[in-house]
Formats: C-alpha cells, sequence, structure tokens
C-alpha cells in the first residue's frame, strides 16, 4: 500500500492537469457559503451523485482530504494548497476515514486548506478519486467549477462567532472532530490555540491527535510559548509526543524547557503522564534536536532511577518506550536494566529485541530460555517469534546453535518457523529439512512459508510443490550440518 499512499498524496498535492474528464464521470454538486468570510468557516457542500459519503476527517492531520481534492483558482489562476498528510502513513480502503461516529459527512473543511486572505471571486472544483481497474487511480466523481465570493468580515461578527462557538463545545469526539474543532481553526485567536493544546489531553486518542497536529497551522512563536505553559502545568501527553516526532522545528528552540517538563514527570503515580513523559524524552533523544551531552545524561540517569517504579505500577507501555531509550544506553548500563524488564514479565518482547542489538553472544543462552517458556496469552509464539527472527538478525553466525535448539524443541508455531527461516539464512541443513517437512506435511502455515521462500528466492514464486521440493533437496545437499 505504500506505493498507493505516495501516488495519492502527490495526486492530491498538485494542481490537476489540464484534461477532459469522460462524459460517463458522475458530476457531483457542490454548494458553497454565498459570500464567503476571511477568518470564518468556509465549508464546500458536497451531494455524491453516486450517494457516496464524503468523510472528514480522514486522518487525525486537519488539513488531510485524503483522496479528496478541493482545486481554489482566482482570476484563472491556481491558489497552492496547505495539505496535511498522516504521519504513520495510510493504509485500508482508497478513501477511507478514522470510523468516528458524527463525524461530518458530504462536507469538507476547505478554509483548512486554503487560507483565503484576500477578498475577491474565485472559482471552486470538487474531485473524487478512487481505485479503477489493475488499483490505477482515477477520478470517481467531479463537480463543476462554481463561484464563490470572499469578502473580509466585521470584527464584530467574528468576535461574535467566536464567543458562541467556544462557549457551546461539545464533549463527544464526532462533534469535536466533525464540526467544532475544524470550524474554530479558521481562526487563529489565542483563545483557540489555547483551546486546541488543552485538547490534546482529551480522552480520545483521535481527539486528542488531531488538537495536536492542528498547532502546525500556527504561527511556532505564537504556540511555544502557550505549549511550555501546558507542559509545565500538565506534563507532556501521547499526542504531543508524536507531534513533536513529525514537527521537529516547531519545538526544537524550546526542547530544554521540554526536557525538564517531561523529568518532573516521571515521577507520576498516573502511569499514563509516566509513559508520556518517557515518549517525549525519547523523541527529544534523536540527533535532529542536538540534546546536550548534560542534559542525555540526566535523562538517562533519571530514567534508570525510575525503573522501579515503572515495573511496580505494572506500566507496560512506559515500559516498552523505557526499553528503546535503553537500547541506545551503552551495554554496561543498558543491558542490566533490560534483562531487569525481562526478568518482570513487563515489555518482554520489545525488551528482549532490543537486548539483542547489543549484538552480545553472551546473551544467547539466557534469550533462549526465555523463549522456550509458552506464555499463556500467547501459545502459538508470535511475541517469541519476532524476537526469534532477531537473533540472527542481529548476532548472526553466533545464534545458529540456539536457533537449532528453539527448532528442535519449542511447542511454539511462530518460534520454530523463525528459528527455520534464521537456519535457511545461515545456509543451516536443519532449517532446509523444516522446509521440506512443511512441504510434504502441509501444516496450516504452509502458504505463509511458501511465500517466504518466494521473497527469498525468486525463482520459486509460483512455482509447483514439485519443483520447490526439488529445490529444497539441492540446497539439503550442500548446506551447513553441526
Amino acid at each position: 500500500m505504500r506505493w498507493f499512499v505516495a501516488i495519492l498524496s502527490l495526486v492530491i498535492a498538485l494542481p490537476a492537469p489540464a484534461q477532459q474528464i469522460a462524459t460517463q464521470t458522475p458530476v457531483s454538486k457542490i454548494t458553497l457559503p454565498d459570500p464567503a468570510y476571511i477568518g470564518m468557516p468556509i465549508w464546500i457542500q458536497i451531494q455524491s451523485p453516486e450517494n457516496y459519503p464524503v468523510h472528514y476527517p480522514s486522518s487525525t492531520a486537519p488539513n488531510d482530504f485524503n483522496c479528496n481534492k478541493v482545486e481554489v483558482k482566482r482570476n484563472g489562476v491556481a491558489v497552492p494548497p496547505v495539505i496535511g498528510l498522516p504521519a504513520a502513513g495510510r493504509a485500508g480502503p482508497a478513501c477511507g476515514w478514522m470510523g468516528v461516529s458524527g463525524m461530518a459527512t458530504g462536507k469538507l473543511p476547505l478554509h483548512l486548506q486554503y487560507l483565503l486572505t484576500e477578498p475577491g471571486d474565485y472559482v471552486v472544483r470538487f474531485t473524487r478519486y478512487q481505485y479503477g481497474r489493475d488499483l490505477k487511480i482515477e477520478i470517481g466523481e467531479q463537480s463543476d467549477s462554481v463561484r464563490m465570493h470572499v469578502q473580509r468580515a466585521p470584527p464584530e461578527m467574528v468576535e461574535s462567532w467566536l464567543r458562541s462557538t467556544l462557549g457551546h463545545i461539545p464533549d463527544f469526539p464526532g462533534a469535536l472532530l466533525g464540526d467544532a474543532l475544524p470550524s474554530l481553526l479558521a481562526s487563529r485567536d489565542a483563545r483557540v490555540l489555547q483551546l486546541m493544546i488543552e485538547t490534546s489531553y482529551n480522552s480520545n486518542d483521535m481527539v486528542a491527535r488531531y488538537a495536536a497536529n492542528s498547532l502546525k497551522l500556527f504561527d511556532a512563536e505564537q504556540v511555544r510559548p502557550v505549549l511550555l505553559s501546558a507542559l509545565r502545568q500538565r506534563g507532556p501527553n501521547e499526542a504531543l509526543g508524536y507531534l513533536f516526532a513529525s514537527s521537529g522545528t516547531l519545538i526544537k528552540p524550546i526542547v530544554p524547557e521540554i526536557i525538564r517538563a517531561s523529568l518532573s514527570r516521571l515521577h507520576s503515580t498516573n502511569p499514563v503522564e509516566v509513559a508520556s513523559a518517557i515518549l517525549v524524552l525519547n523523541v527529544l533523544r534523536q540527533p535532529y534536536f542536538a540534546m546536550s551531552p548534560a542534559d542525555l545524561n540526566q535523562v538517562s540517569q533519571a530514567l534508570q532511577t525510575e525503573l522501579d517504579a515503572v515495573i511496580a505500577q505494572r506500566n507496560e507501555k512506559a515500559a516498552s518506550l523505557l526499553a528503546l531509550f535503553l537500547a541506545s544506553t551503552p551495554a554496561p548500563t543498558g543491558r542490566p536494566i533490560l534483562w531487569k524488564l525481562i526478568d518482570a514479565d513487563l515489555a518482554t518482547e520489545q525488551s528482549m529485541i532490543c537486548v539483542t542489538w547489543y549484538k552480545d553472544k553472551s546473551d544467547l543462552p539466557r534469550l533462549t530460555s526465555v523463549l522456550q517458556q509458552k506464555k499463556p496469552t500467547d501459545p502459538n509464539g508470535r511475541e517469541h517469534g519476532s524476537v526469534t527472527n532477531d537473533l540472527e538478525a542481529h548476532c548472526g553466525i553466533d545464534a545458529r546453535p540456539y536457533l537449532r535448539q528453539l527448532l528442535a524443541s519449542s511447542n511454539q508455531t511462530w518460534v520454530r518457523t523463525a528459528a527455520a527461516k534464521g537456519l535457511v539464512h545461515l545456509n543451516d541443513r536443519a532449517g532446509w529439512e523444516f522446509f521440506v517437512g512443511v512441504m510434504n506435511d502441509r501444516p496450516f502455515y504452509r502458504g505463509e512459508m511458501v511465500q517466504w521462500l518466494g521473497d527469498l528466492f525468486p525463482a520459486l514464486r509460483g512455482a509447483d510443490n514439485a519443483t520447490i521440493l526439488s529445490y529444497l533437496d539441492t540446497r539439503l545437499a550442500s548446506s551447513l550440518t553441526p
């Protein structure tokens, strides 16, 4: 799907090429406010001839319309849009949505993609893209061009609208995402900025991330002091942490202050606050933010000090984030703490994966011992299988005897398959023999394993059973034995 996201993003981001739309292309009907006012919401209403429900928002990026494109021209010249994209990419249908009940249907906030600051006459056209044959992107429907007159609103009109809207903020996610928040983002008023920062602490993850991402629409100099005030009073939150990761320029000048605010929350009795603080410190540890050696050392020491508190809270999310931080810490310090998390059965998958990153063969016997233990909550060993994959990837030939041990003795399906894959990479006979058994015995995971072979050896893609077995026999003859 990544290729589709990239192509679709490009299609939406660029002005439409001059082209004749086939006569059979369904024609949408769009309606615009008359007049539209600068600094106030401008929603484009869309009536689909296909009864296709255009949803908003498509993601937690406020100015992301996904497969829906709105073009605006003035005096025949295209006005460039300001388009946001979801930080984590997209998956699912070509024109998917976030699936929160009560969000906007049949309308889009044009003011979030077009910062219309000049009064006058504009022309607007709507296009919806979709998958066509062979997964090619094609126009699903398109409107005629419609005139929109834009004028300045009297200050008292804007103030009246702001006061009324800010005084009646709904408390359920659909209404926030589909109306109140996007409408208010037509304004860059300080009260709107304050609301967005406060809403980034919302208990609904979608609402919180939408509000946090909206900070990109404000002037950075306006955002920083208000943001710092909130961080000092309430500490960081997860939504802001992900914003910092994708918008470093917004916060780079205030990184030292954010570090202090985050460190103060490591002592919190609220597990969510602790996890959010560790997330932000992980983000700020990235080279882009140029954390000073003194700050890096202080953060590292503080996180190690809080390890026992994280374990006592059974704070799984904080433990996983802590493991990621420790994986970049010099081995004499980081490895023992990772093992302490593993022994506490907290964030064990992440912690074991991080241990393999040290590439220290002295860890292999202990890792193998843990991987052989079946977890009641994961009887087929999905988590242990992902760690087993990393043994060969990070420890190479040193992992070979331990992979053979796991293949021979584990009763977890995905641990054995991962061990076999690692052994095939190492050209070990036991790995090839396992694949021969898969082809002959046809277990439920045969299809997945055949696909893996095809990915590794392109000549086997689409091959029949006899061809694959013949290939495996050839490799067996030249494989390594203990």
